[in-house]
């Protein structure tokens, strides 16, 4: 799906927001930099844009930026080392990539320069701004504690510790439930095994490393109950997880 085929369905303007929080956006195609200043001013940010490396990882650093987009191909450098070299004096700002490489590699080099998301392009702005809002607290989306959480045809009610499909529905272990109810807060996005282990079990370590592991596998059987395909828990080997919604062909 294409960027520019998503801005018809982007709400309104906010009439009366509390002040704005502001984002950086650093890309080099100008179209594309025009639409997401466009459809992030429609929505409420405030936006700042710059078209290279250089320009880019200065303006990251003033104070008034709280989120960056941040292209990974950009002239005169890398986003890559853009973010690693924003996140070393700024490491609380949050920094989303946008790339059209989707390979693990360039992921896992994102992540590890301190990237805090990673969206391919072409996207759609919707899941963007779901992922920009998540990453600056934005609990605009209408979800609150205890609401269902819908990924896909699987429905997550953490009111029940149930788990559903059209078809089923299976019961949750606290642990079960306290790991989808992050997955599915945000889709898509690679969590850290140290941010799953301190959101979860609310600790820095686990007693044993093979903790975690054991419980993503009874997870993903329960998933594999309920559906032929659809979202997936996909592993980032010796980094983390992630919750994917596949497609299937019909």
């Amino acid at each position: 799906m294409s960027t520019v085929a998503t801005w018809d369905r982007l709400s309104p303007p906010r009439a009366s927001a509390s002040p704005s929080h502001s984002i950086l956006v650093v890309e080099d195609d100008v179209t594309l930099r025009e639409l997401l200043s466009y459809g992030l001013r429609r929505v409420g940010f405030e936006v700042f844009t710059e078209g290279t490396a250089g320009a880019g990882q200065c303006r990251a650093l003033e104070p008034d930026v709280d989120l960056v987009l941040l292209d990974v191909m950009l002239p005169g450098g890398d986003g890559i080392g853009v973010a690693r070299s924003v996140k070393e004096e700024r490491p609380d700002l949050p920094v989303i990539l946008l790339t059209a490489r989707s390979e693990k590699e360039v992921q896992l080099a994102g992540f590890r320069a301190g990237a805090d998301d990673f969206v391919t392009k072409p996207f759609d702005m919707d899941e963007l701004l779901a992922r920009i809002r998540a990453r600056l607290g934005d609990d605009s989306s209408g979800n609150t504690p205890g609401s269902k959480l819908l990924v896909g045809d699987l429905e997550l009610d953490p009111s029940l510790g149930v788990l559903r499909s059209p078809a089923a529905e299976v019961h949750l272990r606290p642990k079960e439930q306290a790991l989808l109810s992050l997955f599915f807060g945000a889709p898509g996005r690679l969590f850290t095994r140290e941010e799953i282990v301190e959101g979860v079990w609310d600790q820095r370590y686990l007693p044993s490393s093979r903790t975690l592991d054991v419980q993503i596998g009874r997870l993903r059987e329960k998933m594999a109950l309920l559906q032929d395909g659809g979202p997936t828990i996909e592993t980032f080997r010796g980094v983390g997880y992630r919750l994917l919604e596949v497609v299937t062909d019909c």
